[in-house]
């Protein structure tokens, strides 16, 4: 006599003897060591504000020193969140928070509209302060099985 035992998706078949039982056993067993995520992903939520007030906007998780996993959300209403299927490994990682504003500036030096040649390219204004993005000085460290909640009160761009 055979019996058929799904296990996650995957079919063992195994013979219903002493031996097969003890088989049987250790499948149920091991099944649920394995770990599903093999960079242990956490988790990373938080609000942000600009003097005093709720952002719009983008931030962005990058791991210090450059190699590893990164990850970003939206800030709607200050809130963000990253979820554990698309979080973070645990470790340190630079934080970048971008918000355009509605006023236009000129791009880079040397950037021309490719579809006018010689016209300079307007960009939106930054709101935020290069020490929250383009030169960041904020670090956050990513903990396995703790709640990894970050805040940002970010004062008024002068």
């Amino acid at each position: 006599m055979w019996a058929f035992v799904l296990l996650e998706s995957h079919a063992a078949m195994l013979c219903c003897s002493s031996r097969g039982y003890a088989g049987l056993l250790s499948l149920l067993l091991l099944s649920g060591c394995g770990q599903s995520d093999p960079l242990n992903r956490q988790a990373v939520s938080g609000h942000v504000s600009l003097a005093a007030e709720p952002l719009q906007g983008m931030i962005e998780f990058s791991p210090v020193g450059g190699s590893g996993q990164a990850a970003g959300a939206l800030i709607d209403a200050g809130k963000y969140s990253i979820a554990s299927e698309k979080g973070l490994p645990p470790g340190d990682y630079e934080v970048r928070i971008y918000s355009a504003s509605n006023e236009k500036a000129k791009a880079e030096l040397g950037t021309e509209s490719p579809e006018a040649p010689g016209e300079i390219i307007m960009v939106a204004k930054e709101k935020i302060p290069a020490t929250y993005n383009s030169k960041t000085e904020q670090v956050r460290t990513v903990v396995a099985g703790q709640k990894n909640e970050f805040d940002f009160e970010i004062p008024a761009n002068k």
